[in-house]
């Protein structure tokens, strides 16, 4: 696990509400739309789009429901297509950890929120809600999660 500091960037691209059970369902369906009805590349012609694939998560109802937006990084002062939104992710201190493209993610998560972060004397920065995926060879490729997090007293 590294931490690092970033600053303020955009993450444009299309979201799906979704929660423990339909998760995977309703985020194969995202991707599936993303990638075979051409709205990665109405995403990449964008102003600032840099390499790489996002997948942001923010909880919408306590623990129970969370959107997911698949997306790239932009340039803020960009027309949205349609359906599309533009993410701001705050600067913060992340947690970043990388997982080969056979990882699964699900359990990667659940390794990284619960045990690896506290492990080091860490919490997620709940008051930030937003985490997320970082592929960026492609979605295919292996992947870093990246979690807002701050320094627990012991």
């Amino acid at each position: 696990m590294n931490l690092v500091e970033r600053e303020t960037f955009y993450i444009c691209g299309y979201t799906v509400e979704t929660n423990a059970i339909q998760n995977d369902e309703d985020i194969a369906d995202l991707y599936k739309v993303f990638f075979d009805d051409d709205k990665k590349n109405i995403i990449l012609s964008l102003k600032g789009c840099k390499k790489g694939h996002y997948g942001l998560m923010w909880y919408t109802q306590g623990h129970e429901k969370y959107c997911y937006l698949l997306g790239v990084e932009v340039d803020r002062d960009n027309e949205l297509p349609e359906n599309a939104m533009l993410k701001t992710v705050a600067k913060s201190i992340y947690a970043v950890a990388c997982y080969p493209h056979d990882k699964n993610a699900i359990e990667a998560w659940t390794e990284f929120f619960y045990t690896d972060i506290p492990n080091e004397g860490y919490a997620p920065n709940e008051e930030h809600n937003l985490y997320f995926e970082y592929y960026p060879e492609g979605v295919d490729g292996d992947y870093e999660l990246w979690v807002p997090v701050v320094k627990v007293n012991v």
